[in-house]
């Protein structure tokens, strides 16, 4: 195995290269802290407090949000995984798997972006005029996210995000100029919103149909978000992440 060296010596290399393997940090992967499940109040269909805690690990670099629009006929006042199927199925299913990762111990590290989230579906929340990974930075420890769905956006104004006293207003992605969403990028349920010709790739890629559902019927949309930690591995420079908590399905507010 190793050309000229032979009997004792070999016997005596080995036991050396075991503790020099296992003192080089081989198995040192970093984490960062998620915000727990338990640190988020949901308030009716419209609001959610997030506290975010104090502190998270050296490898943190920012939290990121991930959302998907679910198109409804069902009004609910609280929503809660027990309703989720009369939603939307497919909110349904999406949350049991998401909902497997959420206080895990076990399933760290996993890229929550490309393995789970985007494959679903799901994109980055936005805010307008802002970049969200500078407001969402080490500068939210120990506070609180206020998350506000208005049920008028045209008397209340639209859905947002407040941090001490700070209001920023909530955006759709666009894909990076991949898709346009319509009717514009703020969370509000409209026909431009719902109309079937709206939802496909180049406009609404961030909204998912209700099967069955006819123009005749009542449409509301509800939007799915979760919040997790991003972090940098210093050994590779890949991101990481950590698991997720579900902010709230929010209800959006009615433009028509």
């Amino acid at each position: 195995m190793f050309p000229g060296i032979h009997g004792k010596a070999l016997v005596f290399l080995v036991p050396l290269a075991v503790l020099f393997a296992g003192s080089c940090g081989l198995e040192d992967y970093p984490t960062i802290d998620p915000v727990p499940q338990a640190s988020i109040s949901q308030i009716s269909n419209n609001r959610a407090e997030v506290r975010i805690p104090g502190s998270n690990t050296t490898a943190f670099r920012h939290y990121a949000i991930f959302y998907r629009i679910y198109v409804s006929k069902s009004l609910e006042l609280s929503p809660a995984p027990v309703n989720y199927y009369s939603i939307n199925p497919v909110l349904n299913s999406d949350f049991g798997r998401i909902n497997s990762y959420i206080g895990s111990t076990t399933q760290v590290n996993v890229n929550m972006d490309s393995s789970v989230f985007t494959p679903m579906g799901y994109k980055y929340l936005y805010l307008q005029n802002y970049n969200i990974d500078t407001v969402l930075s080490d500068t939210v420890f120990g506070k609180t996210l206020i998350f506000d769905f208005p049920s008028q956006p045209s008397v209340n104004g639209v859905p947002t995000m407040t941090i001490d006293g700070i209001l920023h207003t909530l955006w759709r992605s666009n894909g990076n100029g991949l898709f346009t969403p319509k009717p514009d990028r703020f969370f509000v349920n409209s026909s431009d919103l719902w109309n079937t010709d709206n939802i496909s790739p180049n406009f609404n890629a961030d909204v998912v149909n209700l099967d069955g559902i006819t123009d005749a019927d009542t449409h509301h949309s509800y939007a799915a978000m979760f919040i997790v930690a991003v972090g940098v591995d210093t050994n590779n420079y890949q991101f990481i992440y950590s698991t997720p908590a579900l902010i709230h399905v929010f209800q959006l507010p009615d433009t028509d």
